[in-house]
């Protein structure tokens, strides 16, 4: 996904960041000139991004919650041009946000526990209030491929592809764990596409090389596994799973019976609520 136009402002130092809505009238949005043309506030949630003050702003939903296309603006625009709306901001966008936030913490408690079809049940409700929730969009899919519905799992994956919002580096775990889970399932092709999205979004998650690896391995590509490993010890050379899997591809070439790697790495400690533990068993 492109990086949004940078706005030339001048750095508003020392000012605090703006955060909340703000209405503005619709025919000022969109032009409209005369007084005989109907008019009506529209809501927006916007979020200073930077010093420079730069803003996104993204228009609240009939619940109350930001979505669909991020728009970017400056600071002084936001301030001079749309009108602030607290009691918006604290009475409904708050609570929903920290509802929504809530249920998303109940279904991957659900999927964690292998309650599946409860974890089904919450991530559809939550998407039936906002469709392009990434963590629940995220998580359902992930559902459906943990039951190896994987028609379901496509259908998913190809609406979370559509939102703007999950091609954020904070998700990379995410995509990361799509990964994981079709290259258990054996959709090593599919599997390559999100790792692929995964490492659009971070480039330095040895982590992540070591899953790409593992993929390639199971395609047959060894040469290109064996690449994607020595490039996860050149960030990490201490990496014990990308040393145990070459020790394998060497043991391998001498025809060496040796026990094959772990089937997946994520680096402990860092990943977000829902992404689950992954095996580490040797064999696939």
């Amino acid at each position: 996904m492109p990086e949004p136009p940078t706005l030339h402002t001048r750095p508003v130092f020392g000012q605090k960041p703006v955060k909340g809505v703000f209405s503005i009238d619709s025919k000022h949005l969109l032009g409209i000139g005369g007084v005989s043309q109907a008019s009506q506030r529209i809501f927006f949630y916007a979020e200073q991004l930077d010093a420079a003050g730069r803003v996104a702003l993204q228009r609240l939903s009939r619940n109350f919650i930001p979505s669909g296309t991020k728009r970017f603006i400056t600071r002084e625009i936001l301030l001079t041009q749309y009108q602030p709306e607290p009691s918006v901001y604290l009475n409904k966008v708050v609570p929903v946000m920290r509802r929504m936030e809530e249920a998303v913490q109940t279904a991957d408690n659900h999927r964690q526990r292998q309650e599946l079809f409860a974890a089904e049940f919450e991530y559809n409700a939550i998407l039936r209030l906002d469709e392009e929730h990434v963590k629940a969009a995220f998580g359902l899919g992930l559902t459906y491929l943990e039951r190896q519905e994987q028609h379901n799992a496509d259908a998913v994956f190809h609406k979370i592809m559509r939102i703007e919002a999950a091609f954020l580096p904070e998700h990379k775990h995410l995509f990361n764990e799509f990964g994981i889970q079709m290259r258990k399932l054996g959709m090593y092709d599919e599997a390559m596409r999100y790792y692929s999205r995964a490492y659009r979004l971070c480039r330095t998650d040895e982590h992540l090389l070591y899953n790409i690896a593992r993929t390639l391995y199971e395609k047959g590509r060894l040469k290109s596994s064996r690449a994607m490993l020595n490039q996860a010890l050149r960030l990490n050379a201490a990496f014990p799973e990308a040393k145990a899997f070459l020790a394998y591809l060497d043991s391998r070439e001498r025809g060496e019976a040796a026990a094959e790697p772990p089937l997946s790495a994520l680096p402990p400690g860092d990943k977000p609520p829902g992404v689950l533990d992954t095996d580490a068993e040797p064999g696939a």
